[in-house]
């Protein structure tokens, strides 16, 4: 885990999110991925959308007193995924099942831990951009061994 902490947010129509880190950075984070996940469709509403609050602690954000929550360490994972900065989940998560890698094939075969794969696979840690051209380079070789 990253484990940051946020000081502040405020929502900005229709769906991002302003925040303020600790370490005084700030970052938007547009959340439309959650609105039609499941216990998170109240967010479509902008007035509730609007009611975001920082969580105790600055651990995540929350609506409604806790009752819909993100955690710090996605939103930071998030952002850094749409700025660019990040290999995006879903696509680190397509690279593995279009080449068939299990978590330890994967692991193997970028050369890091099982642990480390489990993290990005599961977008607990933002993936590096240098991982997202090493699993294009091992795609390249792979194909060029294969012919």
């Amino acid at each position: 885990m990253t484990h940051q902490m946020i000081n502040s947010v405020h929502a900005e129509a229709p769906n991002i999110l302003a925040l303020v880190w600790r370490t005084g950075k700030q970052t938007k984070v547009d959340v439309s991925e959650y609105l039609d996940s499941p216990g998170y469709e109240r967010l479509k509403d902008p007035a509730f959308f609007a009611a975001v609050a920082v969580e105790e602690w600055g651990h995540g954000v929350e609506w409604a007193d806790g009752e819909i929550g993100i955690d710090a360490d996605s939103l930071y994972r998030l952002g850094k995924e749409q700025t660019g900065l990040a290999f995006p989940v879903v696509e680190f998560n397509y690279w593995m099942e279009r080449n068939g890698l299990s978590l330890s094939a994967a692991a193997k075969a970028l050369g890091i831990t099982r642990r480390t794969i489990l993290y990005y696979h599961g977008g607990h840690k933002p993936i590096p951009v240098y991982i997202k051209l090493a699993c294009l380079g091992w795609e390249v070789l792979h194909a060029q061994r294969a012919a």
